[in-house]
């Protein structure tokens, strides 16, 4: 038997990891999969005030939402410790309030791409607090990479708890080979939709910006719920890399939630 799939969220305290708390909130109520909030101090001695902070957060989100969310607190590094405790509870996702990208400090923006490719599983980061309750209108942009069909397992798991719509968005290209593998792309995503019966429109960008510039544009417009991106493999090595494309739509999605993916 398999176990239980639960939802991870990191948290420092802070107002953004609140946000990322509320967005797990809305998910776990549909998909009925408990929280785990983690917390990592660099020492032992800072145990017992993380402890304590936990403790308040715990029975606050009790107190306004009739939730218990479990805690995880230990002494470790979220560079390693999200990952691996991602694989310990067995998570479907991990959510994680994200200002720093959004800043573009070059430091807390590296660090977050790498805990954002480190994880097995999707990796959704948000900026604001939920503007709506379920994921019905999600973007999925189609473009020229294989790792594209990575995104067919999630339009599965929307289509089994939400009412998804799914809004294909492709690139304004007159190159030959680029637009052929685009259509491979689109025509594998619309039959994995097909077979699934899940409502999509399609869209092709008006090419006049950058292509990452006209999809955040539509999904504004589309009043988004849901980003889906993709990471890229850097080599046989097992490595992600979160491209400058993907970037500016992780800085910029402002209250519309990125769901980050790493091709297997």
């Amino acid at each position: 038997m398999t176990a239980k799939k639960s939802i991870l969220v990191p948290t420092d305290f802070t107002e953004v990891a609140w946000f990322a708390l509320q967005h797990a909130i809305r998910v776990s109520e549909v998909v009925k999969e408990p929280i785990h909030i983690l917390h990592c101090v660099s020492e032992s001695e800072k145990l017992a005030e993380a402890e304590s902070k936990m403790a308040s957060l715990i029975e606050s989100v009790k107190s306004k939402y009739a939730v218990t969310p479990r805690s995880i607190v230990k002494v470790g590094n979220y560079m390693t410790d999200i990952a691996s405790t991602a694989d310990e509870i067995n998570a479907s996702m991990v959510i994680m309030g994200s200002s720093t990208v959004k800043e573009m400090d070059e430091n807390k923006v590296s660090w977050v791409l790498k805990l954002i490719t480190s994880c097995k599983v999707p990796f959704i980061t948000i900026q604001e607090p939920p503007v709506n309750k379920r994921y019905d209108d999600i973007v999925f942009p189609v473009d020229f990479t294989i790792e594209n069909r990575e995104k067919h397992e999630w339009i599965s798991y929307f289509c089994d708890y939400y009412l998804s719509r799914f809004h294909i968005i492709k690139p304004n290209t007159s190159d030959p080979k680029l637009m052929a593998q685009i259509d491979i792309n689109l025509a594998s995503a619309k039959k994995f939709l097909d077979e699934r019966g899940a409502k999509y429109v399609e869209y092709t960008v008006p090419g006049i910006k950058k292509y990452e510039e006209e999809v955040l544009d539509m999904a504004v417009n589309i009043r988004a719920d849901l980003i889906i991106i993709m990471t890229t493999p850097t080599s046989k090595d097992g490595k992600y890399i979160v491209e400058p494309e993907e970037q500016y739509i992780l800085a910029n999605a402002r209250h519309i939630p990125v769901m980050s993916i790493n091709p297997r």
